[in-house]
């Protein structure tokens, strides 16, 4: 089960694991119910016995303070956290933060960068 967190909560996590992964979503939000569904089949199964690694859900509308200081705009939003601090990646020519919006392969995408991030390539 994916744990619906508070910015405190939050803040606590990210420093203490490894790789996190939040889900901002709004109870009023179809995309993000659609989002959530996918976390619990299909990329929580993966990783909770992971020790390193938290998936967690922030409510937007809860934490407001938490959404303006990240400048969410658009929900549902995906932003990943590494060594406490948050991820910029390569995404269609241009650098990113986050994922906004639901995707059809949002577990891929997920489950590989938690992967390419628990196992790096070196050359």
């Amino acid at each position: 089960m994916v744990k619906v967190v508070t910015q405190v909560e939050l803040e606590k996590i990210i420093q203490e694991k490894k790789i996190v992964i939040v889900d901002c979503f709004a109870d009023w939000c179809g995309p993000c119910k659609s989002i959530a569904k996918v976390l619990e089949s299909k990329v929580v199964p993966v990783f909770e016995k992971d020790e390193d690694v938290a998936i967690v859900k922030i409510d937007i509308d809860k934490n407001q303070e938490f959404a303006q200081g990240l400048q969410i705009m658009s929900i549902p939003t995906m932003m990943f956290f590494v060594d406490g601090k948050r991820v910029v990646f390569q995404s269609e020519n241009k650098q990113e933060d986050r994922i906004v919006g639901f995707y059809p392969n949002i577990d891929e995408i997920i489950i590989n960068f938690i992967e390419q991030t628990r196992n790096p390539k070196t050359e």
